[in-house]
Formats: structure tokens, C-alpha cells, sequence
């Protein structure tokens, strides 16, 4: 049960610091098909959630938040580095590079519960999925 715990509240974090990190650069982006891909990403963050939610429920599990820290450290970086170029392609740069750090974590989590929830285990591959196919998509944007 431990293990289920802590892989719900790893996946919840994980989409949320996405929508976290979508909500600081949103209003900077100047095209539409950057700005249609990151809406259509935010949707799939969205909907994650709410699965992941109806799944922790069935666990009698309340789901972690990000920390606050978390947040605005997401934020001032986001400022940070859009305040010099706030182009496109440097809002691509910081979507890709969170996207990255994203998989790298369904990576750490899927080797970690391997054993562990099949039904988490595979939210989990399928977030990985769905993180690899926006990365290549934000690709055309660098």
C-alpha cells in the first residue's frame, strides 16, 4: 500500500509541476502552434490528474501538491529566463528542458515500482508516452 501511496503522489506531482510550468510561460508565447500544442499538453495534464484522482480514491488516498516552493521556483525561473528572450523558441527551450527532467522521473519511478501497482505502473509508462511525443513535437520550435 506504501508503494501505491507514494506512486500516486509522484504521478500527481509530476503533471502538476507541468501545469505549474505551463501557467508561468502561457502568456508569453506569440504563435499560435506553439501556443495550440502547449494548450493541448495542458489538457492532457488536466485529464491526468482527475485519473490519477479517481485512483487514489479508490485507495483512500489524498494526493500530495506540489510545494509552494516548488512553484515559485518555477516561476522566478520561468521570469528569469523569459524576461531576456521571451521568443518562441526560448519558451520551447524551457518547455523541452522540463519535459525532459519529466521523463527522466517516469524513468526513475518505472524502474523504482517495477513490482509495484500494474494499473500506476502503467499511468505511468503511458505520462512517459505522452512526455517523449511533446518533446518531439516542441522540437520544431528550437
Amino acid at each position: 500500500m506504501e508503494q501505491t501511496k507514494k506512486l500516486i503522489n509522484e504521478l500527481h506531482k509530476a503533471a502538476s509541476a507541468a501545469i505549474v510550468g505551463i501557467d508561468n510561460i502561457k502568456n508569453e508565447i506569440e504563435t499560435e502552434k506553439l501556443k495550440n500544442l502547449i494548450k493541448k499538453q495542458n489538457k492532457y495534464y488536466e485529464e491526468f490528474i482527475k485519473d490519477i484522482k479517481k485512483i487514489a480514491v479508490n485507495y483512500e488516498i489524498e494526493p500530495d501538491d506540489i510545494s509552494m516552493f516548488m512553484k515559485a521556483n518555477s516561476f522566478m525561473v520561468s521570469k528569469m529566463e523569459t524576461m531576456m528572450d521571451g521568443s518562441d523558441e526560448k519558451i520551447a527551450e524551457i518547455m523541452i528542458n522540463g519535459t525532459k527532467m519529466g521523463i527522466n522521473q517516469m524513468d526513475e519511478l518505472i524502474h523504482e515500482f517495477e513490482d509495484a501497482n500494474p494499473q500506476l505502473l502503467s499511468y505511468a509508462k503511458k505520462f512517459k508516452e505522452n512526455l517523449e511525443e511533446f518533446l518531439n513535437s516542441l522540437r520544431e520550435f528550437v
